[in-house]
């Protein structure tokens, strides 16, 4: 049996918001002994870390701590951004296999930490595994971490996030037991007799139709529907945005094929990637991601109340998949566009969880980007939600 506990806390000191969320964790999860903390961090804590990890070893009774920062950090009980915040969780399990990982440095190393990871998810306990991370967005090349574990290991579904930071320290961090690390990739691996429902929430929804890219070079589209590329994108943006280019481009993305065997853009299996340059004159759109000619694509307006909707549907197929089981735990990996500054208000994802799947342990982080399976393949993740739900079954894993 899985049991787990969250606790969070806003206190500006850092050794006493540790101490009430663990207590409060553990108190929820009923246990005197934890086999894994997690905890998710504003890095208003980072300079007190030695005191907030003692304090969680007290409270806790492990040092097989993990965690990540983040600019934003919630749990069921609800959202906090931009101030002091740290969110606890804390798990037991008699049958689930638990095993916590840092790996430093991970420039340049993805692959071979990714290889590693699948080496020692084969080596433990039968079952389902997941792996759960957090990585330095600096230095991390999440494709060739995906590619090292595929390689090795088959596809095994991997959730998690970019840390992030308020921008006042330059560099993110990721913890392991007292170890404060930066370029880093932290977090564990679940193994044994559950069940791990996946559902991805897309903060980006079409404003166009789906269409095929008929000339590009690098990450450069030329030609849209044998058009230049940028009268289609004068033709879906209209109005003020095309009048301010540079706003534009907060708003506007370009949505591209998860899986390009299927070569589809539909049902929200869309990677949305930024536009990160325009030339009118030429007629080209520069994507953050290489393009291939003949690749499907479709442009994406980041909007509240689309991202809302979307968020309700997911939420209502992973209520329909539960079918009236009541998770074990919740791990919620935001984009750190969402919250507030999508909404203009915080509280609304979690507000939406609880009403749509009742209260049970849920933990999350706003993360720089998300990290997630769709069509059977784990992906680099923007603009995205990433919702893990944990129950004691021996089901199949699957994505919604």
């Amino acid at each position: 049996m899985l049991r787990a506990g969250v606790g969070q806390s806003s206190n500006p000191s850092t050794e006493r918001a540790a101490e009430e969320a663990a207590t409060q964790a553990m108190d929820r999860a009923g246990i005197d002994r934890a086999d894994l903390v997690l905890v998710f961090f504003s890095v208003d804590h980072v300079s007190s870390a030695e005191k907030f990890t003692a304090a969680l070893q007290r409270i806790t009774r492990t040092d097989a701590i993990v965690g990540s920062s983040g600019v934003g950090v919630l749990t069921i009980d609800g959202e906090i951004e931009g101030r002091a915040g740290l969110a606890v969780m804390v798990m037991a399990s008699d049958d689930a296999q638990i095993r916590p990982f840092l790996h430093q440095p991970l420039r340049g190393r993805d692959a071979d930490i990714g290889a590693g990871l699948g080496r020692d998810i084969l080596s433990g306990a039968s079952g389902e595994s997941l792996v759960v991370a957090f990585t330095d967005p600096y230095n991390a090349e999440p494709r060739a971490l995906f590619r090292g574990i595929e390689e090795s290991a088959g596809f095994v579904p991997l959730v998690g996030a970019g840390s992030s930071e308020n921008g006042s320290q330059g560099k993110t961090f990721q913890l392991y037991g007292q170890t404060m690390a930066t370029n880093a990739l932290a977090g564990f691996i679940l193994s044994g007799a559950f069940t791990s429902r996946i559902g991805i929430t897309q903060g980006c929804q079409p404003v166009s139709e789906a269409m095929t890219i008929t000339k590009a070079q690098g990450n450069l589209i030329l030609e849209i529907d044998h058009r230049p590329a940028y009268e289609t994108f004068a033709r879906v943006v209209k109005g003020p945005l095309l009048e301010n280019l540079e706003r534009a481009l907060a708003f506007i993305f370009v949505g591209l094929p998860a899986d390009t065997r299927t070569n589809s853009v539909a049902s929200g299996d869309y990677l949305v990637r930024n536009i990160v340059g325009l030339d009118p004159r030429a007629g080209i759109l520069a994507v953050a991601e290489e393009i291939f000619e003949g690749e499907r694509m479709l442009f994406t307006l980041r909007d509240g109340p689309r991202a809302r909707e979307d968020l309700r549907q997911m939420l209502a197929r992973q209520a329909e998949s539960l079918g009236g089981k009541s998770p074990a735990l919740g791990l919620y990996f935001n984009c750190c566009s969402r919250g507030s500054s999508l909404y203009g208000m915080d509280g609304i994802d979690t507000a939406y969880i609880r009403q749509s799947l009742g209260e049970f342990p849920l933990i999350g982080l706003f993360g720089s980007f998300e990290l997630g399976p769709l069509e059977r393949k784990n992906h680099l993740l923007a603009y995205t939600s990433v919702l893990a739900l944990i129950t004691d079954s021996r089901d199949s894993v699957r994505a919604t």
